[in-house]
């Protein structure tokens, strides 16, 4: 084996010469940590990988020994956490890879980044999964996840994936009547599209995202709210050919920890994810928004009917009050407890990542120009919130009872899922009290 190298620093580069003599530069904007090992140190930084392959952001995670530590390289110098590894009470540790999450590059952030990072730590004994179907994250949290935090055994889980395996994680642990003794450390790793939560809590920057925060965060209890349906609702499922039961209890019930939405948002979500769109692959989108503001015979954009009604906390002692929006017409009604739905794309500008306070966002029917208009403010730092024709309001519980004959205008999104409700039926989305899951951020 090499020994460690030395190195020198030149204006924020870190220079070296392997010992076959080769010399070698590193960006200081390039390295990821410095891992003490006495008497030598330990840096690992990222290294642009050939263009010949779907790599990992086109970066892998490379490591060399140096003699010393220059005073430039301290600030890099990290301990392992201990959701990685203690020693009082050694975590489990379970990768879990989402094959078929939005980017497709999943594995590949494992085999070039992820799976170097565990070696370099010292982190051996891990479980590692790759989903075989989009219900293998949810069969995960019910035989292994829930089970340990019931059992109370520290966990962490690393999910290489989409908002959707957190969702599904949520969803398990919030269904079951058990007691939980020790929530799971949940690091996220987008490689999604949206990645809505991993944008809100600042994911997304970096050579590889979440990499440093699975080295440098620490937990927090992750915010969620509950949807509860009327008793006809059902879930659309298979790309929108067939439903099923919401859940198999009598409660009707879903949980998120990002966004329910009616309306423009939630039937973009569900058109776009049906057997007549999914074929146009990522144009879908476009195509599917392009019809709902501009309908192919001709009419106006829809308009949605319901009563929308708001329960408001008044101030820390008082009672809350409760009131319904004014007009039943609707176009664009969103419940978010996130500040992002995409990294640039700032839905509620008020909003603190993880602070479980819950935001409504509305506005009525108008004109597809007007409508984009306001969709371009939310990417220009939120400004959509400041027009007069938009409803903005911090929100304990919004119910929504629908007046729409179509079951397509009845369709409301939770976190990626679609429901349709039954007509003259309803929902209610309420913030959850308990916290069952913490993330590391």
């Amino acid at each position: 084996m090499s020994g460690p190298l030395a190195v020198d620093i030149v204006d924020s580069t870190l220079k070296y010469t392997s010992h076959a003599g080769a010399e070698y530069v590193i960006d200081f904007n390039d390295i990821l940590c410095v891992l003490s090992n006495p008497p030598t140190y330990s840096v690992l930084f990222f290294q642009k990988t050939e263009l010949d392959g779907p790599k990992s952001e086109d970066f892998s995670l490379k490591k060399i020994d140096i003699e010393s530590l220059p005073a430039e390289l301290s600030p890099f110098v990290t301990k392992v956490p201990s959701h990685l590894r203690n020693e009082d009470e050694p975590p489990i540790v379970q990768v879990v890879v989402s094959t078929g999450s939005g980017t497709g590059k999943a594995k590949t952030v494992f085999e070039d980044v992820v799976r170097p990072l565990l070696t370099y730590v010292g982190l051996e004994n891990y479980e590692l999964y790759e989903t075989q179907s989009a219900q293998t994250i949810t069969e995960l949290a019910r035989s292994k996840f829930l089970e340990r935090a019931q059992n109370s055994v520290p966990q962490t889980i690393i999910l290489l994936s989409g908002d959707g395996g957190l969702i599904d994680i949520l969803e398990v642990f919030y269904k079951s009547k058990k007691t939980i003794g020790v929530s799971p450390n949940i690091v996220l790793m987008p490689c999604g599209t949206g990645n809505a939560m991993a944008s809100s809590i600042g994911l997304r920057s970096g050579p590889v995202p979440g990499l440093s925060t699975l080295l440098r965060g620490s937990p927090s209890s992750i915010p969620v709210f509950a949807a509860k349906f009327s008793p006809g609702s059902r879930l659309v499922i298979d790309e929108g050919r067939q439903r099923a039961d919401i859940d198999n209890h009598v409660h009707h019930t879903l949980y998120g920890a990002v966004v329910a939405s009616w309306g423009l948002h939630a039937a973009l979500v569900a058109d776009s994810d049906t057997f007549e769109y999914r074929k146009f692959g990522v144009d879908r989108f476009k195509m599917a928004a392009n019809e709902l503001l501009n309908p192919s015979d001709g009419t106006p954009p829809h308009e949605f009917k319901g009563k929308i009604t708001l329960t408001t906390p008044n101030g820390p002692n008082e009672a809350r009050s409760q009131g319904a929006a004014e007009d039943l017409e609707h176009m664009y009604a969103l419940v978010t407890l996130v500040p992002r739905l995409e990294n640039d794309f700032l839905i509620s500008p008020d909003s603190v990542p993880l602070d479980g306070q819950m935001r409504f966002i509305r506005f009525g029917p108008m004109s597809a120009k007007d409508a984009m208009q306001l969709m371009t403010l939310a990417y220009q730092g939120g400004r959509h919130v400041m027009e007069d024709t938009v409803t903005y309001a911090n929100t304990e519980q919004v119910r929504i009872d629908f007046q729409e004959d179509e079951e397509r205008w009845r369709r409301v999104c939770i976190d990626g899922k679609i429901v349709a409700v039954e007509k003259d039926g309803w929902v209610e989305i309420r913030k959850e009290h308990t916290r069952l899951l913490n993330l590391i951020n």
